[in-house]
């Protein structure tokens, strides 16, 4: 959860609820639910103006905020080394990823993301795959543009 004192305050100034979640782009129910929160412990702008954002939350959602939610990252110098071998590839890699964060009881990146986070690394640390082989083993074409064929009898 994210802007709860920006939620407060916008209330304080008398906005709708569906004004707030415009302008703080959250979803009503969850304006709906910081509104619940500060109705129920009696928390108005005011008492928490000077307060920071976590301590807010902490204030409102105590309960949510004692769980952990902090997600295990990837060791992504450990993928780019297995994906050099052959018959490896990117989705057995999150396989193994999420197979290890679920034995630990701990959240994990989606495949889509964690591809993403992936190609992040790669482009930061400017890594590229060689593809090693024996001269004259393998033909490999890179083409890009369009294939002309003419034959001449």
């Amino acid at each position: 959860m994210r802007d709860v004192k920006r939620v407060l305050e916008m209330r304080s100034q008398n906005h709708s609820q569906r004004d707030i979640a415009r302008a703080t782009k959250v979803s009503r129910d969850t304006v709906r639910k910081i509104f619940n929160a500060a109705d129920s412990k009696k928390i108005c702008w005011s008492s928490i103006q000077e307060i920071s954002e976590y301590d807010v939350q902490k204030l409102l959602f105590e309960e949510e905020v004692k769980i952990n939610l902090s997600i295990k990252q990837p060791d992504f110098d450990y993928v780019h080394k297995e994906l050099l071998k052959p018959g490896t590839t990117i989705k057995l890699l999150w396989e193994e990823y999420a197979d290890a964060c679920r034995s630990i009881n701990v959240p994990f990146y989606q495949y889509s993301y964690f591809c993403e986070r992936y190609r992040d690394h790669v482009k930061k640390h400017n890594l590229t795959m060689h593809i090693n082989h024996k001269p004259g083993d393998k033909m490999m074409v890179d083409w890009n543009g369009t294939w002309n064929m003419y034959v001449h009898l």
